[in-house]
């Protein structure tokens, strides 16, 4: 498989990631995933988004994941001034992990970390129409 720079990939199924790309024949493998999620909210100039970030099958012990081709729509490189705060995310989410409290069966939840200023940086990109 061919190594590439920190993509986002886009999904058939909606979905947003960012990682680590490689290329096989019929595959494509995502390495330290992160989710990016729109949400739609309201602001004093109407309507806005904001983009959360999380992992990507956030149980899994895996780092690597393998997607069918079939189901990638479009492949971009990450922009320069996001690869410092993807590579945070990836250190918080994959590298120190996340450290998982309680079980499935009690109501108490998972707790991750999040990168605040990432997050402020990519609503700023969506905002100013960087990010589609």
């Amino acid at each position: 498989m061919s190594k590439q720079e920190i993509s986002i990939v886009k999904l058939m199924d909606g979905s947003t990631l960012v990682g680590k790309i490689s290329y096989g024949d019929d595959t494509v493998e995502i390495e330290h995933p992160i989710e990016l999620v729109p949400q739609i909210m309201p602001t004093p100039h109407g309507i806005g988004e904001s983009i959360n970030l999380r992992p990507w099958i956030a149980v899994s012990e895996s780092q690597t994941f393998t997607i069918e081709r079939r189901n990638v729509i479009t492949v971009a490189n990450l922009q320069e001034n996001f690869k410092a705060g993807y590579h945070r995310m990836v250190k918080s989410i994959y590298l120190d992990g996340p450290e998982w409290r309680g079980d499935f069966i009690e109501d108490e939840g998972p707790e991750v970390e999040m990168d605040l200023e990432l997050l402020e940086e990519l609503a700023n990109a969506v905002l100013e129409k960087k990010i589609h």
